[in-house]
């Protein structure tokens, strides 16, 4: 796995391994409180020796809290903060403060990139989730139209000039047999498939929101119009 570093300065890398050391080393435990002097700050484990901080100062702790590395709270008088390290900011100092690289999780997640979705998509659904991206029956309505949208690309692409014809029978009408897009397919195998695909899409999928409410949670949403802008795409190869 490729290995990203954390986004800290050496002198903020060097404070963490400072702390993650004398705990190790047991010279120190845990929680450290941030105690402020004229001259600086010092920080004072529950246990161990005090040790100064004015060198680094308040914004290399604020970055390690900021990292994940460090967690801040306010002590019981409410007078100073007291910092513990997390498992990362271990984590963090045992592997020279590499980190896995998470870049996949974009593609995981692609609706935090719409700019590649179908214009139709965009220009159709996006604004119904814009009023409350949280709410089930905001995304019961934009997957609804996502299903609209499908139906009506198999008419565009397959030459279907019946805009009455909807469900299996348009989708057996363009991959059927003798179907308007049979001769795209360079086997009677790969067009059975793509007539399954859709077919299994317009039954199991599209139909329960064109004739219920539905009201899917935003990841159950989220995933639906992910899956009908692949199928357009698949659609468009074929146009």
């Amino acid at each position: 796995m490729r290995m990203l570093g954390y986004n800290l300065t050496d002198r903020q890398k060097e404070l963490l391994r400072l702390m993650v050391e004398r705990v190790k080393s047991r010279a120190v435990t845990e929680p450290f409180l941030r105690i402020g002097a004229r001259d600086g700050y010092s920080l004072h484990p529950q246990s161990g020796e005090a040790f100064d901080i004015g060198t680094w100062g308040l914004g290399d702790l604020d970055a390690l809290v900021d990292a994940d590395l460090l967690s801040a709270r306010t002590n019981t008088q409410g007078t100073s903060q007291l910092y513990s390290i997390k498992q990362a900011g271990y984590d963090a100092v045992d592997s020279d403060f590499s980190a896995p690289d998470v870049s996949f999780l974009a593609h995981l997640t692609p609706l935090a990139d719409v700019s590649n979705l179908d214009q139709e998509i965009k220009s159709r659904c996006l604004p119904i989730l814009g009023a409350g991206s949280a709410d089930p029956k905001l995304w019961d309505s934009a997957v609804r139209t996502a299903g609209v949208i499908l139906e009506d690309r198999l008419r565009q692409v397959g030459g279907i000039r019946d805009a009455g014809r909807v469900g299996r029978d348009l989708v057996n009408d363009v991959f059927g047999q003798s179907g308007t897009l049979t001769s795209k397919f360079p086997s009677d195998s790969e067009r059975l498939g793509y007539r399954d695909l859709f077919a299994g899409v317009v039954g199991a999928l599209r139909n329960p929101y064109a004739h219920r409410l539905v009201d899917p949670s935003p990841e159950d949403g989220g995933a639906f119009m992910m899956f009908m802008n692949l199928l357009l795409k698949l659609l468009e190869d074929l146009r």
